[in-house]
């Protein structure tokens, strides 16, 4: 995937227009909100195959199941994981949350990942495994 020459105000504007979306499977969880925020920083939807295939948490996690969990989702989508500090702001992280293991942005300082009422930030330290885009 090759990003936008503009790919720095892309993300801004991505993360400031999803801060109080909440959280909806299938619309915005944690993996169709870093998706959404890849397309928009290359043109790409790295979740079209998935988009449309659950609407609940039972179906959510069945797909998950199917393909390794959230981190197997994420290599089907990004490809191989990086060493977590080769990842830079754009790319995709792996988090843990209260609710398990959350697919997030590096956002340049923190790592934006979509909660329950809306974008929550978490340290860079935070990441335990990370995607380039």
């Amino acid at each position: 995937m090759q990003r936008f020459e503009d790919w720095p105000t892309r993300l801004a504007a991505f993360i400031e227009a999803h801060l109080e979306r909440a959280f909806s499977w299938g619309e915005a969880d944690c993996c169709l909100f870093v998706c959404d925020g890849v397309e928009a920083l290359t043109g790409h939807d790295p979740a079209a195959r998935w988009r449309g295939l659950y609407t609940s948490e039972k179906a959510a996690r069945r797909l998950m199941r199917d393909n390794g969990g959230v981190r197997g989702l994420a290599a089907l989508a990004f490809g191989p994981p990086v060493v977590t500090a080769m990842a830079g702001r754009g790319d995709v992280v792996l988090i843990d949350t209260p609710a398990g293991e959350a697919l997030a942005l590096h956002a340049g300082n923190v790592i934006a990942a979509q909660g329950e009422h809306g974008i929550e930030f978490h340290p860079i330290g935070a990441a335990k495994a990370a995607w380039k885009i």
